[in-house]
């Protein structure tokens, strides 16, 4: 079920364009997105990485980008790369929900981590999906987004391009995304640029947590009666009255999201 439509500077036209179904990846050393670039927009589910602030920046970039430019209305996400250099410079994914909560760590048995950059190893377009489910670990506060095609009992690559903000790579292809401290990079729609300094309290996670589940609840419950429809706005404004008296953006993000699920019951 989709409770909200994106918001984050509205959507723009569909590129039509031949695109290619694999992508093959290569790995370099230059960083040049940084943690304040990495936003979580929770009432559209959106994440957007890289410095432009909307849509129409993004189109800007058609002509100077390579990538996957079918936005939010098919299976593939938009992901950016640098025409002359070929490297990464950003990406808009749009979550799969509902959203897994997950109580334990996560499991990075399996995940060679490495820092630095991507780029793509031929110059054309593509198509991405790195949002066919998507976890959050409470425990760490981690957001992992990934494909169906991510095998994740063979080894893989993760690469560091933020200390929050890693890529997965298996067979040299994209197949998902991790942000760490994810809280952190919770944002209202009409903000651009996460607080570098913000510190969320780690109760915000679990209320997070809290709130994923509502939102599971309504998605697997196709017969909501009158009654559970009230005990489910009731659990969400009990959320909402916990987090009321703080204004850091995380939580702003929180409230404004809660009080649009509360108007769509």
């Amino acid at each position: 079920m989709e409770l909200f439509q994106p918001q984050v500077g509205g959507p723009c036209h569909l590129l039509r364009k031949y695109y290619h179904k694999n992508m093959k990846i290569n790995i370099n050393n230059i960083q040049f997105i940084s943690n304040t670039d990495v936003r979580w927009y929770l009432s559209s589910q959106i994440i957007w990485i890289g410095k432009e602030k909307n849509y129409g920046e993004i189109e800007e970039l058609i002509n100077k980008s390579y990538g996957s430019f079918k936005w939010l209305w098919s299976d593939s996400d938009t992901i950016l790369f640098n025409k002359e250099d070929l490297n990464f410079i950003g990406a808009v994914i749009k979550l799969n929900e509902p959203i897994i909560v997950k109580s334990g760590k996560m499991d990075k048995v399996l995940l060679e981590e490495r820092e630095g950059n991507i780029k793509i190893s031929e110059e054309r377009n593509f198509e991405c999906n790195l949002s066919d489910f998507t976890e959050y670990y409470i425990e760490e506060d981690n957001l992992l987004s990934y494909s169906e095609k991510w095998d994740r009992a063979n080894l893989s690559i993760e690469i560091k391009i933020t200390s929050d903000f890693s890529v997965v790579l298996q067979n040299n292809e994209m197949v998902g995304i991790l942000i760490y401290y994810a809280s952190n990079h919770l944002i209202p729609d009409v903000v651009y640029h996460v607080d570098a300094n913000e510190n969320i309290d780690s109760n915000l996670c679990i209320k997070l947590g809290r709130f994923f589940e509502l939102i599971e609840k309504i998605d697997n419950d196709d017969d909501l009666t009158q009654h559970g429809e009230l005990e489910l706005k009731k659990a969400f404004l009990e959320i909402y009255e916990e987090v009321l008296p703080y204004n850091e953006l995380s939580y702003v993000a929180l409230k404004d999201t809660i009080l649009n699920v509360v108007d769509y019951l």
